[in-house]
């Protein structure tokens, strides 16, 4: 009883995770009217749609009420989030209530803009049943659903971040798993019918986990003095994840990589050049995605650290970097390092998403290209895992930290 009571918040906080959890899943079971539960659209083992779907939750080759996944709110999210860092005078005068109003109105244009593909490529696999309907009326009505479901998750991954665990993201963990089974499932005879392969298999995925969690989980260490305290102790730093910009970076590109194409579709244009640097069956396409994925890495750095905003904290609070003059001096300092931590860590998205691609087209072997997908859906699990290990850890022990104890008098 006492138990119960004393991790009641985390109890309550992880029912409402998995509820939102279940209603994401089943809405994604919902179909939009007119098309049936089993449809699919025609794809490619891998694909940047198969991608994107991954990454945002989505399910893009079923017209389902969700298909658009966290797709809109992750993409708003990041945009806001670069524009804020680009302009702190502006970010600083914006209220809470006025952000949540720029995300809605954003979440609502970013949903339109991504559900027209989508609702063109349907709009003639529609079943008799609202034949009825014109062309331009089942396009409609397959778009408005998809804003709609797309609204919904917004909704849901907000109250998430208010009453569950985990923050936002934690609702693309049922893409992420169906992606990661879906995965192993194409390769599933071909790795069972072959010992060898398969304990190769698992030792890979082993080591890949094992690696990942450990450069994911790395930090480097500056000291910091804070005022008050006499001498320099261990506890007394600043840290930066070799990792700084997460699994942001994945979920960015892909959509970067997928605009191109979506662009040309939607004025019905077509430039191979273009189309060749942006597609990951092809060599230059690949480069381009391992380009991105690497810039991308060293701006979410900055915009994640905020090196301005760290030098300005210390220098309102007193303390300072060891060995380092308060001020602008502190400002480049920060700056340098973020620079080149972003620089080395960064690279170890682009090598794990490329590296498999690249193999898969030096060989031929299909199997080979969509371990691309294995490996990214693991580090997005390993990312997925430290949020809510955080969230975890803050509500078991933020009660063991009471100034005066539970039987303190309140004066009035």
């Amino acid at each position: 009883m006492i138990y119960m009571k004393k991790y009641s918040e985390l109890i309550k906080k992880g029912i409402f995770t998995i509820v939102v959890l279940m209603l994401f899943y089943i809405g994604q079971g919902i179909p939009v009217p007119g098309y049936s539960i089993n449809f699919r659209l025609p794809g490619e083992n891998f694909s940047l749609e198969k991608m994107l779907s991954l990454t945002t939750g989505g399910l893009f080759s079923s017209p389902t009420l969700l298909a658009l996944g966290m797709g809109p709110y992750m993409t708003v999210s990041i945009l806001l989030s670069v524009c804020l860092f680009a302009n702190r005078d502006l970010s600083s005068q914006i209220s809470q209530e006025d952000r949540g109003r720029i995300e809605i109105v954003s979440i609502f244009i970013m949903a339109v803009l991504q559900s027209i593909p989508l609702a063109f490529n349907l709009k003639d696999s529609v079943i008799s049943k609202i034949s009825f309907l014109s062309s331009l009326e089942i396009f409609l009505l397959t778009m408005l659903c998809f804003v709609v479901g797309a609204l919904l998750i917004s909704w849901l991954a907000s109250l998430n971040v208010i009453y569950g665990l985990g923050g936002p993201f934690i609702l693309i963990l049922p893409g992420i798993m169906k992606g990661i089974t879906g995965s192993l499932s194409a390769n599933y005879n071909s790795i069972l019918s072959h010992l060898d392969r398969l304990l190769i298999f698992v030792l890979i995925s082993i080591l890949f986990v094992g690696v990942t969690i450990a450069i994911y989980f790395a930090e480097y260490h500056f000291d910091v003095q804070r005022i008050g305290i006499d001498k320099q102790t261990k506890d007394s730093y600043l840290a930066f994840r070799l990792l700084i910009a997460g699994s942001m970076p994945l979920m960015f590109a892909t959509t970067m990589m997928y605009f191109p194409a979506y662009i040309m579709q939607l004025v019905h244009y077509r430039n191979h050049f273009i189309l060749s640097l942006f597609d990951i069956t092809q060599l230059s396409g690949i480069l381009t995605y391992g380009i991105i994925l690497y810039l991308l890495g060293v701006l979410f750095s900055f915009v994640n650290i905020m090196p301005d905003q760290i030098s300005k904290d210390l220098k309102e609070s007193g303390d300072y970097i060891i060995g380092v003059i308060p001020g602008p001096e502190t400002k480049r300092y920060i700056n340098k390092r973020v620079w080149i931590i972003s620089g080395i860590g960064s690279l170890f998205l682009p090598l794990i998403v490329t590296i498999p691609l690249l193999g898969g087209l030096l060989t031929g072997h299909q199997s080979i290209s969509n371990m691309s997908n294995y490996f990214a859906m693991i580090f997005v699990l390993v990312v997925i895992y430290d949020n809510l290990q955080q969230d975890v850890k803050f509500l078991r022990y933020k009660n063991n930290f009471e100034l005066f104890g539970k039987n303190r008098r309140i004066f009035r």
